[in-house]
């Protein structure tokens, strides 16, 4: 195997976007291009992870695997400042891991640690929603990095559907749908995903070199990837030290057919059928209150991180006293920004996974509509919105152009 020094590549940079070369399939190939999603990013919020699970602010979140012993010992880990840097950086701190070494480092849930990378997640799986549809359970992101024969515990599948970009290096993909390709006696060993204990099943005696043959096999470089829905059996390879993003969504089954619940229009934007939002939360078993869940819809299902900028106007603060209300304003995110009426002359706005509450009224749901509609000019700030424009503002789906 190749140094695992070399792990890192050049961001991506054009336009934000995924396609799929097999849009209908169970499983596809994946190109994709966003620039905020790099190795050095997905690396930094995986350190991140691992922080928190050191001190206890988190749990089962991070493996760590050296020629499959999993190390335990918070001091193997990358967590340090000067960790987060590079994979390089941390190798040369440990010292221990050689060029030839499987190595394996994984987090789950890294979204939580970085704002942008979480916004870039968002904007990214947002507008395959009509088509994909929208899970009953969570969502996380996670990050794998090293060079492996396999995926540890084998070939697997999982009650989850899967985007898995390969951000550096060479990995591939092996895929297998059914149960009739199994070799009869193969051990099973039943597993729980370790947030919701939802299924998981893994085939850790069986080779895959085996079986290659009923299956396929999708190979990517850094700017591809794969799809595959929940219940498809796969194993990871790479071919050098690599870098990759999952993004996992739980659908609480193995079935390859599940259902999934569609948006109540061709994408996620705008006031949300009364209906359609009865639905949303039957379907996701949601016990919260609307704002929370108006919350969760824009996090597409994801726990988000904290927004980088200062707070918004507090929810009684009068209109247009907001410190530093922006004069006018245009949109920079493409990030859901969704709405619902929350009382008599009161309407609650989300993106982000953040909702604020502000007076309704016709000039400010125009108003609104108008500012997230045309991202080619800026838009004035009329004073009745000076609160919605400096929270929108906070959560970086507009920008200020113009401040007293």
């Amino acid at each position: 195997m190749a140094d695992h020094r070399a792990a890192l590549a050049a961001p991506v940079r054009a336009p934000g976007a995924v396609a799929f070369a097999d849009p209908e399939g169970v499983t596809s190939a994946l190109t994709w291009s966003v620039p905020e999603l790099t190795a050095g990013r997905a690396w930094s919020a995986l350190t991140r992870t691992f922080a928190a699970e050191a001190d206890g602010r988190r749990s089962e979140q991070v493996k760590l695997l050296v020629n499959g012993e999993l190390l335990r010992d918070p001091r193997h880990w990358p967590t340090t400042g000067a960790d987060g840097v590079s994979p390089a950086s941390w190798l040369a701190r440990r010292n221990t891991v050689g060029p030839d070494d499987d190595l394996f480092v994984y987090a789950r849930a890294v979204q939580e640690h970085d704002r942008t990378l979480f916004r870039a997640v968002v904007e990214l799986l947002a507008p395959h929603a009509p088509r994909l549809g929208l899970p009953p359970g969570h969502v996380e992101v996670e990050v794998f990095h090293g060079a492996y024969r396999n995926t540890p515990g084998g070939i697997h599948r999982e009650g989850c559907t899967n985007l898995h970009l390969v951000l550096a290096g060479r990995k591939s993909m092996h895929f297998w749908r059914g149960t009739d390709w199994v070799p009869e006696g193969t051990g099973l060993r039943e597993d729980v995903e370790p947030e919701a204990e939802l299924p998981e099943e893994y085939l850790p005696e069986l080779d895959r070199r085996s079986v290659l043959e009923h299956g396929h096999v999708l190979t990517a470089t850094t700017g591809g990837g794969f799809f595959w829905r929940s219940g498809i059996w796969h194993v990871g390879e790479t071919h050098e030290p690599s870098v990759a993003l999952n993004i996992a969504s739980y659908t609480r089954t193995l079935d390859v057919e599940a259902e999934l619940l569609a948006p109540w229009s061709g994408r996620l934007h705008g006031e949300v059928p009364a209906a359609w939002l009865a639905d949303y939360r039957d379907h996701v078993a949601f016990t919260g209150g609307p704002g929370a869940l108006l919350a969760r819809l824009t996090a597409l299902g994801m726990r988000p991180a904290p927004p980088d900028g200062p707070p918004g106007a507090g929810p009684d603060e009068p209109s247009g006293t907001a410190s530093g209300t922006p004069r006018s304003v245009r949109r920079v995110s493409t990030a859901p920004v969704v709405w619902s009426p929350a009382g008599p002359g009161r309407l609650t706005v989300a993106t982000l996974g953040h909702t604020a509450e502000f007076a309704d009224g016709p000039g400010l749901r125009g108003w609104l509509e108008a500012a997230l509609e045309d991202r080619t000019a800026p838009h004035d700030v009329p004073q009745e919105c000076g609160r919605l424009a400096h929270w929108l503002c906070a959560q970086q789906i507009l920008e200020p152009m113009e401040t007293p």
